[in-house]
């Protein structure tokens, strides 16, 4: 089966609150999540395969931390999300090259994301791809540990 990527559009967010919430996170912010599309302040696309939508990225272009998005140079990959059923495909690591190569085309120079500092597997992705810590917080749904990959020149 072929793996489709596409911008989210509306009619998806009941599918998006489903990946939310079968990774085990808040889905409230979902209905928000269009909106900031509308802002130009986030982009989001849905993979799907066979006609089904199974994994979703994010880029979110502001955030209240201008190191994390800047609006600028800075943004970040956000809302990374896999379906059980389509884990270990290797779904994860190609929509994080497909988010950076979307924010090389927007002009961003930084790229930022964020996972749980015990989620071993997302933190040897993402440091295999080249992005490395640069501090720890909290966030709304616990501590975070913060990475960075510089893009390099961008057209």
């Amino acid at each position: 089966m072929s793996l489709d990527v596409r911008p989210a559009r509306a009619e998806d967010g009941p599918r998006l609150v489903e990946l939310r919430r079968e990774a085990g996170w808040d889905a409230d912010a979902v209905p928000s999540w269009f909106s900031a599309v509308q802002r130009h302040e986030r982009a989001m696309w849905v993979a799907e395969e066979g006609g089904q939508v199974v994994a979703m990225v994010a880029l979110d272009f502001v955030d209240e931390d201008p190191e994390v998005a800047d609006g600028r140079s800075t943004a970040a990959i956000t809302s990374l999300a896999v379906t059980q059923a389509a884990a270990g495909r290797g779904l994860g690591r190609a929509l994080t090259l497909f988010a950076e190569a979307q924010a090389k085309a927007h002009g961003v120079q930084t790229l930022t994301l964020n996972t749980k500092p015990t989620n071993a597997a997302a933190l040897a992705l993402y440091q295999g791809l080249g992005y490395r810590p640069f501090k720890e917080e909290a966030r709304s749904w616990g501590q975070a540990v913060f990475l960075r990959k510089h893009l390099g020149e961008v057209p």
